[in-house]
């Protein structure tokens, strides 16, 4: 962070230069370079707290959080820097370059506007105070859906409770259970690997009910509750929004995209709604008279956690059609084989299969997960990446 922070006084420090003197390597490109090595640290951080949240790392992330957020939120709040990369960007020096540069350039110079580099230094001041602020509860927000996620879990050791659950989710709970230290049990959480197969096909409507409800409570609960976050999420945001000039989130999200404002964005849905309503009523009547003939009931509304799995009974009746049994057909190693064929097709890359372990942290053995691939650019024999997977994932990596 000194080193990024050394990157960006030097660019500022031009702002007295003459404009001639400003070329898009000393301006644009010096500020990227300079930002180069912590955005990448920064990225690598990030996605390990997403993928391996443990209490370590999580503290970790959370004590640099702030000041990772702090640097970054002053960069378009930072006058001299701000005049400096203006000043470059309004020059006739920028005609000369390519169209790409063009508009990397006048994209930069509109981040810039959209994170306030146009305010007055009070509002400045707030707008920096806001973006610190969102960065710690979007993350808590996270955080607390992660943990009541994690937090429940359902154990059966009623086998005829998994009546119409496909093979592969009952193997996949019992492996569970037993992880856990569950002996002749299925353990089932609302992680979507265990949730979805009991929603779709499991018979017992009480244990839909009870997966279908725990997972709507994620957030809700007296432990992890995210009802208090949401609600300053919401006014900062507008806060923010306000503070840049827009008249709310939502436009100041879609101004520079193709909705160009949260009501063309809205009016977007609502015509969808108006165009699919009708097709949605009729098909949602067929599958409550579907329903009702197969259970010799009133076609009455479905509940939440009926519609998966009526709609999958409907479309094995209708066109003799179940996924599961296309399972065996589509193994994993073949389906990443075929996935990496067709990116070296598409995008003429050279991808090598190796083997490499992962180290999951200290006390803890090596995992050894599917076979890495190294990824090669195809003008260029240097190794451009690695890539892992670990299907499925070891307990502690998500």
């Amino acid at each position: 962070m000194i080193d990024a922070q050394a990157a960006v006084d030097k660019v500022a420090a031009r702002s007295a230069d003459a404009a001639e003197t400003l070329t898009y390597a000393n301006t644009i490109a010096a500020l990227d370079d300079g930002l180069e090595t912590l955005n990448h640290a920064w990225g690598l951080v990030s996605h390990l707290d997403s993928v391996n949240n443990s209490p370590e790392l999580r503290d970790a992330h959370n004590a640099i959080l702030p000041k990772v957020t702090e640097f970054f939120s002053s960069i378009p709040l930072n006058e001299p820097l701000w005049k400096t990369l203006k000043a470059f960007g309004q020059s006739t020096a920028t005609e000369q370059l390519s169209a790409t540069k063009q508009r990397y350039i006048h994209e930069t110079l509109a981040d810039f506007r959209e994170q306030g580099a146009d305010l007055p230094p009070e509002k400045k001041a707030r707008a920096a105070e806001v973006q610190k602020r969102l960065a710690e509860i979007t993350q808590q927000y996270s955080e607390h859906s992660l943990d009541a996620t994690n937090a429940w879990d359902k154990i059966i050791t009623d086998e005829a409770e998994l009546a119409g659950l496909p093979a592969s989710a009952i193997a996949a709970a019992k492996q569970n259970a037993a992880e856990k230290g569950h002996d002749s049990a299925w353990r089932f959480t609302l992680q979507a690997p265990s949730l979805i197969p009991v929603l779709t096909y499991a018979n017992s409507d009480s244990l839909r009910q009870e997966l279908w409800q725990a997972y709507a409570a994620i957030g809700r609960g007296k432990k992890y509750n995210n009802q208090e976050l949401v609600r300053e999420i919401l006014d900062l945001r507008y806060e923010f929004a306000q503070l840049v000039g827009q008249a709310n989130f939502a436009d100041h999200v879609t101004a520079r995209r193709m909705a160009a404002s949260g009501d063309a964005a809205l009016k977007f849905g609502e015509a969808i709604f108006d165009k699919v309503q009708a097709q949605f009523v009729d098909e949602v009547n067929a599958l409550r008279q579907f329903k009702a003939d197969s259970t010799d009931e009133p076609r009455d509304l479905l509940e939440p956690w009926e519609v998966g799995y009526w709609a999958e009974k409907q479309r094995q009746a209708n066109y003799d059609f179940d996924e599961e049994a296309l399972r065996p057909y589509f193994p994993i190693d073949r389906v990443i084989s075929g996935m990496f064929d067709i990116a070296q097709q598409i995008f003429g890359l050279r991808i090598e299969e190796r083997e490499a372990p992962i180290h999951l942290g200290e006390g803890r053995p090596p995992h050894r997960p599917n076979p890495s691939r190294t990824l090669f650019s195809a003008l260029q024999p240097q190794v451009s990446s690695l890539l892992f997977s670990a299907l499925p994932p070891p307990r502690g990596l998500a």
